[in-house]
């Protein structure tokens, strides 16, 4: 159970770290298609109100790439 673990926390860690290789990020532009294979690190909505948020993804090909684009955030305050 605890090499299970270990290998979890390693996997995570080892997509985390990758996530950060990817420097620049690309805007995101209405219409245009995304070869999105796997979500490496989703972006953070724990926010109220729109801004640019930045997800990292990989491709079909395995390449890494950084994705900026406006969202709504999800801690308004009025969730029940």
């Amino acid at each position: 159970m605890k090499v299970l673990i270990a290998l979890a926390c390693f996997a995570l860690t080892g997509a985390a770290l990758a996530a950060q290789d990817v420097a620049t990020a690309e805007d995101y532009h209405y219409g245009q298609q995304l070869d999105i294979q796997r979500v490496v690190q989703p972006a953070d909505l724990s926010f109220c109100g729109i801004r640019e948020v930045e997800m990292v993804y990989e491709d079909s090909a395995g390449q890494l790439h950084r994705l900026r684009y406006p969202a709504w955030g999800l801690f308004c305050g009025n969730e029940k």
